[in-house]
């Protein structure tokens, strides 16, 4: 039973190790449906599945659904992918070797290869979306950030030493655009939710005062209270506008 459990254990770590290597080659990204398609010997519990995920993540790789898969997404972003992937589909598919000579003179500077190079990277942008669905910013947007990345970043190819860098180093860029645009909604979002904490918090003793009180309470008969200072009043109420129901508005 122990020469069971080591040799499972060995597995697990060659097939971890198989995993990142792949993710690596698909430029630093791969699906959930991937991940248990490797593991699938193992038989991971989902508690497992999500341990290979953290690994994963510690290591810069995207993990998501699989791209391709609108099931996930909220109607109006399936119709707007659905919309642009028909777009797509117009712009007609370059020959290995042709794309190949086209990175070449996207390196070399000349714009016509840059154009034509952004142009056969766009449907990987949607792919890259795809994986980042779901943490608070829509497709469109996340398509739209890794768009002006892809567009930058073909101008920014002269330093790499072979063609075979460059769909890497474009979507590296397209992924870090998409991280910092949701790291942006982030940092906007917890700040939304620390002035409606401070507000509420507000209201609140202004609640619990006025009740003792039987009347509106003034901002400064609250801060002497103790329980909020004199800047969180004066800051909610001109978050609000001064509409806090129990709390009658003077200058502090």
């Amino acid at each position: 039973m122990e020469n069971s459990n080591i040799q499972k254990e060995q597995k697990f770590l060659s097939l971890l190790q198989e995993t990142l290597k792949q993710a690596r080659a698909n430029g630093g990204r791969i699906s959930r449906d991937e991940i248990e398609e490797i593991f699938a010997s193992l038989s991971l519990e989902k508690s497992q599945l999500e341990q290979v995920e953290g690994y994963l993540k510690a290591h810069k790789i995207v993990v998501g659904t699989q791209a391709g898969d609108l099931d996930a997404l909220p109607r109006e972003e399936k119709d707007f992918l659905t919309s642009y992937m028909e777009m797509l589909s117009d712009i007609p598919e370059l020959s290995d070797s042709v794309l190949e000579a086209v990175k070449i003179s996207a390196m070399a500077g000349e714009h016509f290869a840059q154009k034509e190079l952004s142009e056969q990277m766009m449907k990987a942008v949607v792919d890259i979306a795809h994986l980042y669905a779901g943490q608070g910013v829509s497709i469109e947007e996340l398509i739209g950030a890794g768009n002006e990345a892809l567009v930058t970043g073909v101008r920014l190819l002269g330093h790499l030493e072979s063609p075979q860098e460059v769909e890497g180093e474009l979507g590296r860029r397209i992924m870090d655009s998409m991280e910092d645009l949701i790291s942006m909604m982030l940092d906007d979002h917890a700040q939304d939710r620390q002035m409606e904490d401070l507000v509420n918090l507000v209201a609140d003793k202004a609640r619990e005062l006025a009740a003792e009180l039987g009347r509106k309470v003034t901002p400064m008969e609250l801060a002497g209270e103790g329980e909020v200072t004199a800047e969180q009043i004066e800051e909610a109420v001109r978050l609000t506008g001064g509409r806090i129901e129990d709390l009658d508005v003077q200058p502090l």
